[in-house]
């Protein structure tokens, strides 16, 4: 009588297993329309050496029909970037149906960090300079790949071992600074002289700062040129 009673229920739960599985079958399976939006990201990231991808929670009770084609994807922002993304997974068969996918790319690359504490002025070199892996979806203010780039630009701030190098924290060297004696040059087609000036403020490489010419006590505006260097055109 035992052996009955096991059989039959042996039987049931049989019976039970194979309801469930029929009526899972129905529906779109979320670890397909995951690997759909994996394969979407893959696609769009061909030669991009190094990322990641994290796609966000999807509500496992979803019930979308089976899709008959082959799954569809588009990112909603028309294209994908590395941070937060919102992919389009479509099915066009007969019963269509749309369901959208966030998902954050971390894309990795070399770029130019400070190798050493950097003051504020002072004028990078290839020392202080040197290359590190970031994710660069959290760099807004930009980055640099290449040290020929920045070589012998200057520090705008202070800037920490390990801090990104960005367009925000460096500038043009001052070639010439206020006080200090530099080099007039005066151009014209039928004349070149050169006379001593005193800078009356700073000045980068191509900026046109006053000078006050050491002779005659005028005051002048001149290009400047190189480090000490300032040239007068007429």
């Amino acid at each position: 009588m035992m052996k009955k009673n096991v059989t039959a229920t042996a039987v049931f739960l049989l019976y039970i297993t194979a309801q469930g599985n029929s009526t899972a079958s129905q529906f779109q399976s979320i670890a397909s329309i995951q690997d759909a939006t994996r394969q979407y990201i893959d696609s769009e990231f061909v030669g991009v050496a190094d990322y990641k991808i994290k796609l966000g929670k999807m509500d496992q009770r979803l019930k979308l029909p089976v899709c008959k084609k082959s799954l569809q994807a588009t990112a909603t922002r028309g294209e994908l970037k590395s941070g937060r993304n919102v992919v389009e997974i479509h099915c066009n068969s007969k019963q269509q149906w749309t369901v959208y996918v966030s998902a954050v790319i971390q894309v990795y690359q070399t770029v130019i960090v400070a190798a050493q504490p950097i003051k504020r002025g002072q004028i990078l070199t290839s020392n202080t300079l040197h290359l590190a892996k970031k994710e660069i979806s959290s760099l807004r203010s930009g980055f640099f790949t290449q040290t020929s780039n920045i070589i012998n630009k200057q520090a705008k701030r202070n800037i920490n071992t390990g801090s990104v190098i960005n367009q925000a924290n460096i500038t043009e060297p001052k070639l010439v600074k206020r006080g200090e004696h530099v080099l007039i040059k005066v151009n014209s087609p039928n004349l070149e002289i050169s006379v001593a000036g005193i800078a009356l403020m700073d000045g980068k490489e191509n900026q046109k700062i006053r000078i006050k010419n050491k002779n005659s006590q005028q005051i002048i505006q001149a290009t400047v040129k190189d480090k000490g260097l300032v040239v007068v055109y007429f």
